[in-house]
């Protein structure tokens, strides 16, 4: 499964509905707020939530690929 962290949070989680659990887990907690995906997620990229949230990119990206996603777009 390809992961293209430029893509925006709404559609990452709506072709992929399992990486909410997972953001979860890393301490984007807000993820799971009733609308949080349909409003914020419209423009937030995950990049971009982990550097708000000060969690290593690093941490993100190694969490996503042991769990079977190839991540693509991180730079």
């Amino acid at each position: 499964m390809e992961l293209d962290f430029s893509k925006n949070l709404y559609t990452l989680t709506t072709e992929y509905p399992q990486i909410i659990e997972l953001m979860f887990e890393l301490g984007f907690k807000e993820i799971k707020k009733p609308g949080m995906l349909q409003t914020a997620g419209r423009y937030m990229t995950i990049p971009k939530g982990a550097q708000m949230k000060k969690i290593p990119l690093s941490d993100v990206i190694a969490v996503f690929e042991a769990n079977g996603f190839q991540v693509k777009g991180a730079d």
